[in-house]
Formats: C-alpha cells, structure tokens, sequence
C-alpha cells in the first residue's frame, strides 16, 4: 500500500470507524425493514465516499442529511439518543457547512 493510501486511511478512519457505530446501534434498533434499507444505504454511500482519495464534504454532508432525516423520522433519533448523535454530530462536524441540517436535527 502506498504512503499516500496510508495517509489518507489514517485520516479518515476514524470517520468510517464512526459510519460503524451508527451501524451497531442501528443492528439493535426495531426499524422497520424500509427505514432499515435506507439507512444502510446511506451509510454505504458515505463510507464510499470517505474512502474516496479527496472525500467530498458537500456530498457527504448531503447524504449524513438525508440518513439522519430517516432516523428522526422513525423515532431512532430520539430512541438511541447519544449512540446516534455522537456518531452522526462527529460527521457532520467534519463536513462542516453541508452538513448545517444534521446539527439542527440533533439538536
């Protein structure tokens, strides 16, 4: 593995490692199965693009968006309080500015 590839898992690993404990809490959680499939698919999409040799904020921030609308509509938010928020306020906080509506969700 190059340098460069080492460097950049070092810089967003922590990133996905977060990605993962949203998955473990969502493992737990009574979801229905649609809610389930669309959080799951968020997640994918964004440990894509954190994989991603320059990662692109605004899309990311976009998708973190759309994943935390889902969980707030179907009680997760407020069910797994701190297991969901920690994870999903750590992304949006790196996103920064595209993310603005995950922090107000959280809030």
């Amino acid at each position: 593995m190059s340098n460069a590839t080492n460097q950049h898992i070092r810089t967003t690993g922590w990133l996905v490692a977060e990605l993962h404990r949203i998955r473990d809490v969502l493992a737990v959680l009574p979801l229905p199965d649609e809610t389930a499939a669309k959080a799951h698919r968020d997640l994918g999409e964004a440990e894509i693009m954190l994989l991603e040799a320059d990662p692109d904020r605004r899309r990311l921030g976009g998708t973190l968006e759309r994943l935390t609308l889902v969980l707030a509509a179907s009680g997760a938010l407020d069910h797994a309080g701190q297991a969901l928020r920690g994870p999903l306020g750590t992304l949006a906080d790196w996103s920064g500015d595209p993310a603005g509506t995950v922090h107000q969700l959280l809030a």
